[in-house]
């Protein structure tokens, strides 16, 4: 099980201290991108507000303090570095909590199957799998171990050993086989470029100003075409009736 190739790109390896890096390729070109993990600021009343969620660029990290820009807006801003998250290969989130697994999780844009890896917060070493499956009006977040063994290798289940966890994360999108429900998509940022599509001006219904108890013949026979006042009754709908009556007077004449 743990030789099947891998859908994704990057490879991860782990070093003496049992912790996940990625290839020296990825790493020199700092394949990552980052995401915001709350509202900064928290009151939404700004205009130049990050979302969570939102796709983030660092420009630059000085202490417990970022420089970010959104790829949405362009605007840069100073964060908390514990406000960001650093993402690799789409679904490894740097320094999250279960929390916040579960907050991003649950954005609207995600769905049955979508799932992120993190660092688990009580086992040292070990990962935790994420996953969402929604059901009916409800949506559930499970969390799954993935405990890195002695010899590097990874597995939720001990039956199922992987040697990278592009490898778990391979096998698990083709089955389901013991976890929640089979990985679909790594948890999706907000997109927010998305503008709402231009809503077209409802179709007016006018009431007619026609009471058909008032109808009467004269005003059903075909009449010249008035040039400063429009007729109460259509051309159409004049034809229509004339010839209701007309099969109403023969159908009359019958009995």
């Amino acid at each position: 099980m743990g030789s099947l190739p891998s859908r994704y790109r990057h490879r991860f390896a782990t070093n003496s201290q049992e912790h996940l890096v990625l290839s020296d390729e990825a790493a020199e070109n700092d394949m990552y991108t980052a995401v915001a993990l709350c509202n900064i600021p928290p009151d939404r009343n700004s205009e130049d507000t990050i979302y969570i969620g939102e796709r983030l660029n660092i420009i630059s990290e000085e202490g417990d303090m970022l420089r970010v820009s959104s790829t949405s807006t362009g605007i840069e801003s100073f964060v908390l570095r514990n406000c960001v998250s650093k993402v690799y290969n789409r679904w490894l989130f740097e320094g999250i909590t279960r929390r916040n697994a579960e907050e991003l999780l649950m954005l609207p844009q995600n769905h049955t199957g979508s799932f992120l890896i993190r660092k688990s917060q009580t086992c040292p070493g070990s990962y935790s799998l994420s996953i969402r499956q929604n059901g009916g009006h409800r949506c559930n977040i499970k969390h799954y171990r993935i405990l890195q063994l002695h010899n590097g290798w990874f597995c939720i289940h001990p039956t199922h050993p992987f040697s990278t966890l592009n490898q778990l994360v391979d096998y698990y999108s083709r089955t389901a086989n013991g976890i929640l429900c089979r990985l679909t998509e790594p948890c999706l940022f907000s997109d927010m470029n998305t503008t709402p599509e231009a809503i077209s001006s409802p179709i007016v219904i006018q009431r007619p100003n026609l009471n058909w108890r008032e109808v009467t013949r004269s005003m059903i026979q075909r009449q010249p075409k008035r040039t400063h006042e429009e007729s109460l009754v259509s051309e159409g709908l004049r034809e229509t009736v004339n010839a209701y009556i007309y099969f109403t007077e023969e159908s009359c004449s019958e009995d």
